[in-house]
């Protein structure tokens, strides 16, 4: 899926990618799971069809969301995302790695706690 003519001014939201860890705590010393960033991007919205969202997932559509954000190649299917306080699972990541491409990701909420 070639993504060149996608406005780059639709990027106007903040996703961080990362894992679940162990994080100490501070105050007590014990540690709790928590969601760890490792990189943040720019991302915008993508709506598919229902085709396409059925290719990749099956039937399970619930809870199920697709950003553009710049290519990257960092990004695959064993982080989370954390967009707007919600943390879901990379579901697919679409790459496009020519110059000035897009990525589209599939993400799908999680239930992780983070």
């Amino acid at each position: 899926m070639m993504m060149l003519n996608y406005d780059i001014s639709r990027l106007k939201q903040r996703v961080e990618f990362g894992l679940v860890k162990s994080v100490e705590d501070d105050n007590t010393g014990d540690y709790k799971q928590e969601f760890v960033p490792q990189f943040k991007l720019w991302c915008g919205d993508y709506t598919q069809t229902m085709t396409q969202q059925y290719t990749l997932l099956g039937n399970d559509q619930q809870n199920l969301l697709t950003i553009v954000v710049r290519h990257n190649p960092s990004i695959n299917d064993t982080l989370l995302a954390k967009l707007n306080g919600v943390l879901y699972d990379v579901a697919a990541v679409n790459s496009d790695s020519q110059i000035n491409a897009f990525d589209t990701v599939t993400l799908k909420q999680s239930s992780k706690k983070g």
